[in-house]
């Protein structure tokens, strides 16, 4: 049993006890609160009875106390079972990563399939069966964005980047329970679709309200206050409380009326913020020694502020807004107090001190919310390696296996280094060729992302990934699959043309034409990759490209086998160096019952 299915089996185990006491718990005092109710009626009606009347006030106040703990307590158990049912979930995910099961997992990115990026769709990032499906852990919408950015490779990779990210990785790796926190924390109350775009401008924004508003809620709340002691006293009637809350009433919809969709953002966004300051109290909090990790925590703290602090004044703020502003109490505690007025007052308060800084300190968890999915890696793969980045374009790998395929997958061992350019794999139908070749890209992206991979040893350089391995065609654009794999050529030639070092993958290129331009097209386009710098791979059933290995030491060959028992077709899914000598269409036709 791995480390991390053992830490995974003892949470569960653990949170299942606990839950069972609570269960106990919340049913004990559910009875207990309806015994102090009908202990409290009996009490008073004894009393009554023995026409004791000053002590059934006592007696009344005495249960009714009584039970406003017990619901707090019950409230308090009650949050607490959902916490503990929270983190057996997160366990439980770990242990359905561990066998395999991740397909199950609600969240898989399909909305950044997009087939025109240079590698996302074949090599599997997104979408059902993706990476993205399979580390996804992040609780917070820009959290989940960055991954996004991580996995596309986004940006300009650096060595150094890579490097810190790599350190940041294993040293939160090792904080399984921190992360655990970290994810719960952001899992309990949380907005369905927090608006980052909104919440960000209006921190940036510097209008405020007029001081003149206040001056109007305050002589109105004094008014109200004078009203309601005149009307004890029997100076004016109680009917005079009536209309005085209908002025209240019109005048706090007037003053609010410019705040409407202030206070309907801070509704929607309130449970996220307060989940918020608990991540990023949890992060300033932490012992960090990477130094990226530090970089990050040191955006956080001043010798004036501290982002804990402050961010729990943010969710202490907003948690007076009702969840409607046309709640019942909500809305009598408005005409009253006019806390709509006084609130918004302090969130202005709140961005005069905090507000250029909210977006640093988002950022900032972001950045850590990713970091935590991607750690899901090599705490869960404890074989894999962290590669080594190189100042060349070459790339070695001892023993790789493809990520998603977990115990099933098959390691080989590949490189190509020096003057070596371009890799021709042949190989038969469904010997392996294309899940090398994804074995390859999908190992590439993670350790751009600073994540382990799936090989004992692994260096590469920091190349640009392009694929042309899955075409289809397109009807609206009238685009057939041979054209669609042609455009994604180009995108490749001009990329190679504008100097930049890429790295390709090319799976069965020119299927869509007789073998004549297959062949020759294929040719012309291998020596054009190496003429313009390009490094990469190229699956081939066309044999006679191997010919072009003699033709150039840039060139190696390599293929896949298949062999047959009792006149069965097998596969050992083996790279081996050298040109393929087998096929096996006509067998295979021949297996699934078509005369030939």
């Amino acid at each position: 049993m791995s480390l991390a299915e053992e830490f995974y089996k003892e949470n569960i185990q653990r949170c299942l006890r606990q839950t069972k006491d609570l269960n106990y718990k919340v049913k004990i005092i559910g009875w207990s609160r309806l015994f102090v109710v009908i202990l409290g009626v009996l009490t008073d009606y004894i009393l009554y009875s023995q026409n004791k009347l000053n002590l059934i006030l006592i007696s009344t106040i005495f249960f009714i106390g009584i039970f406003i703990v017990l619901i707090f307590y019950h409230n308090n158990i009650i949050q607490y079972r959902e916490k503990i049912n929270t983190i057996m979930k997160i366990n439980e995910k770990g242990i359905k990563r561990l066998s395999g099961d991740f397909t199950s997992f609600e969240d898989s990115g399909s909305e950044y399939l997009d087939y025109k990026h240079p590698f996302v769709d074949d090599l599997d990032v997104f979408g059902n069966n993706s990476i993205f499906q399979y580390i996804n852990d992040t609780v917070t919408k820009g959290g989940r964005e960055e991954l996004v950015k991580l996995l596309k490779n986004e940006g300009n990779l650096n060595k150094l980047d890579i490097a810190e990210r790599q350190e940041a990785v294993k040293e939160l790796s090792s904080k399984a329970v921190w992360r655990q926190n970290l994810v719960l924390e952001g899992s309990l109350k949380k907005s369905k679709d927090i608006d980052l775009d909104n919440l960000i401008n209006w921190s940036e924004g510097t209008e405020s309200s007029s001081p003149l508003r206040i001056v109007i809620a305050c002589t109105f709340i004094l008014v109200t206050i004078f009203s309601i002691y005149l009307a004890i006293v029997k100076v004016i009637p109680q009917s005079f409380l009536l209309l005085n809350l209908m002025v209240n009433f019109i005048v706090v919809k007037v003053l609010s009326k410019s705040m409407g969709t202030e206070i309907k953002l801070f509704e929607s966004i309130k449970n996220s913020i307060y989940g918020y300051s608990k991540i990023l109290f949890l992060i300033e909090e932490e012992n960090f020694d990477s130094q990226y990790l530090k970089n990050l925590q040191g955006k956080l703290k001043s010798d004036k502020l501290s982002c804990k602090e402050e961010m729990k004044a943010f969710s202490d703020i907003l948690d007076w807004i009702g969840n409607s502003s046309y709640n019942a109490y909500y809305l009598l505690f408005n005409i009253l107090l006019f806390s709509d007025v006084f609130l918004l007052r302090s969130l202005e308060k709140w961005r005069e001190k905090n507000g250029n800084k909210l977006k640093g300190w988002l950022e900032v968890m972001h950045k850590i919310d990713a970091l935590v999915s991607v750690c899901n890696l090599p705490f869960e793969n404890e074989n894999w390696t962290y590669p080594v980045i190189l100042d060349k374009n070459e790339i070695t790998a001892v023993n790789i296996g493809h990520p998603l395929l977990g115990e099933k997958a098959v390691e080989n061992t590949f490189s190509m280094t020096g003057n070596q350019k371009v890799s021709l794999i042949t190989g038969s139908n469904m010997s392996g060729k294309s899940t090398f070749l994804r074995t390859l890209g999908t190992n590439l992206v993670l350790s751009y992302i600073g994540a382990p991979v799936h090989a004992d040893k692994f260096s590469c350089g920091i190349m640009k990934i392009y694929t042309c391995m899955r075409t289809k065609d397109n009807l609206e654009e009238n685009i057939s699959s041979f054209y669609a794999e042609i455009l994604r050529i180009k995108i490749l030639i001009e990329a190679c043309k504008r100097g930049e070092s890429v790295f390709f993958l090319l799976d069965e290129i020119f299927k869509g034409t007789n073998s004549r331009d297959r062949h020759t097209g294929a040719s012309v386009l291998i020596k054009q990759l190496i003429k313009y710098g390009g490094v990469g791979l190229v699956s081939t059933h066309d044999f006679e490209l191997c010919d072009l290995e003699n033709e150039s030491e840039e060139i190696i060959n390599y293929n896949f086998r298949e062999f047959y028992e009792n006149n069965k077709i097998k596969f050992d899914y083996i790279l081996r160096e050298g040109r393929s000598t087998t096929q096996n269409a006509i067998h295979l036709m021949k297996l699934a019952g078509i005369e030939v």
